[in-house]
């Protein structure tokens, strides 16, 4: 079997699980009618048949798959960057130069439908390891905290009116979020075409958007927003989620990797931690996740997701450390 063959069969696999519903990370939407049986049975057998087929064709894990992906991704970025930045030098590019560049466009939509199948492949992973603790809620203002949570994570069918993917948003004005915060961005909006932005689409969270399957066995999802965000910010606490932060920050750089869940929906790459070279001095207004394709400018990706929220930072120090803001 081919490599493109396989990811195909990869992708018809997770279609079974994933066919009308949307995944935020770890979450699944809109699967309350289901049930969580149900998925997970979905998910097991998904997982069965991957491990099946990698075992025949003698490949390697999708965990480990997922990283040499992602270094070839970034080869790819590197070269198409290096190739608009001599277009704007030489107000234009060969025959040669735009042939390659087709080809890496090519190629770099290859290594992202990769990525997507073996970021299903983690995600059923995911709900089989943990059925014991994945449990249905239904989101409202009490505990907004949970999809709060969840924001910026990478995003699976749902899809914009000009057919990019869209994200998870919220009002980022707001240090504390409601339902009527939320909503769905699409991924054109960080794109520039002739000085536009080429989509600016948003949509408004379906009700089934509210009733989800996550994993609640969380000491941060037993709090309120409120409460939680003034357990972050007390002083003595917030002085050692910096020092976690800024710990997950320096490895991110040492392996040019950031966090696979969250991902650039442009260019692919996991998005990197970083922190602002001048801030408030506030904990909820010092870190987000950004871009590697970032370059100063504004001449690169300026996708990131900031981290203005205690549910957020929680979630990159769960992913990275296994401990949310309250076990640091």
């Amino acid at each position: 079997m081919s490599f493109a063959s396989f990811i195909d069969e990869l992708r018809r696999f997770g279609a079974a699980i994933w066919p009308d519903l949307k995944k935020v990370g770890g979450a699944v939407l809109g699967e309350i009618v289901r049930g969580v049986d149900a998925v997970v049975k979905s998910a097991k057998q998904f997982v069965n048949d991957v491990v099946t087929n990698y075992t025949k064709d003698k490949r390697v894990p999708p965990k480990t798959a997922r990283e040499q992906a992602e270094r070839d991704l970034q080869e790819v970025n590197e070269e198409i960057l290096h190739l608009r930045q001599r277009y704007r030098d030489q107000g234009g590019l060969n025959s040669q130069q735009k042939r390659r560049w087709q080809d890496l466009k090519a190629k770099r939509d290859e290594i992202n439908k990769e990525l997507s199948a073996i970021d299903q492949v983690v995600t059923a992973t995911e709900l089989t390891d943990q059925e014991h603790d994945i449990k249905p809620v239904h989101i409202d203002n009490a505990n907004a905290q949970i999809l709060q949570y969840h924001v910026g994570q990478n995003t699976f069918n749902k899809i914009c009116q000009c057919r990019r993917p869209m994200v998870l948003q919220w009002d980022r004005r707001k240090q504390t979020a409601e339902l009527n915060d939320f909503f769905w961005g699409c991924s054109g909006y960080y794109i520039e075409l002739n000085g536009k932005r080429a989509c600016c689409h948003v949509e408004q969270l379906t009700p089934s958007d509210l009733d989800l399957f996550a994993n609640l066995n969380r000491p941060e999802f037993k709090l309120n927003s409120l409460t939680l965000t003034r357990e972050t910010i007390n002083p003595v606490k917030a002085k050692r989620i910096r020092q976690a932060l800024d710990s997950i920050r320096d490895k991110h750089a040492s392996k040019s990797l950031g966090i696979a869940v969250y991902r650039c929906p442009i260019h692919g790459e996991s998005l990197r931690l970083r922190r602002k070279r001048e801030s408030s001095g506030q904990l909820l207004d010092e870190y987000f996740l950004g871009c590697p394709r970032w370059l100063p400018g504004n001449h690169g990706c300026n996708f990131i997701v900031k981290l203005k929220s205690a549910a957020q930072i929680s979630s990159v120090l769960d992913r990275e450390q296994g401990l949310g803001v309250l076990n640091v």
